[in-house]
């Protein structure tokens, strides 16, 4: 794992808690039970630009979909040590891939 420059009071903890579907972080599972309850994304924002089966592929607008689209940077750091875009995501278009099960994908 590397070093992910999330918000001090998030990056201390010892675990960190994801929605799935829009990627927005909390600090612990009750929050999370709490906003999953809410969340009525069941599928990352933008285009579905590619199905198979259960696999999809959506294009994400960063201008559009900033906010979804910094976590997926904060959440990328994770995996990728040299990995430098995390908040300036305006000018590029992400592409995530999915698996589609009965929840969503």
């Amino acid at each position: 794992w590397y070093q992910s420059p999330y918000p001090d009071d998030y990056a201390r903890l010892p675990k960190l808690y994801l929605c799935e579907y829009c990627l927005r972080y909390m600090k612990s599972r009750a929050t999370l039970n709490r906003h999953a309850s809410k969340c009525v994304w069941r599928h990352p924002p933008g285009e579905e630009v590619y199905r198979k089966d259960k696999v999809s592929v959506w294009e994400v607008d960063g201008k559009r979909y900033k906010s979804y689209c910094q976590n997926l940077c904060l959440l990328a750091k994770f995996f990728l040590d040299h990995k430098t875009l995390y908040y300036d995501v305006e000018p590029f278009l992400f592409y995530v891939m999915t698996i589609g099960d009965s929840d969503g994908c």
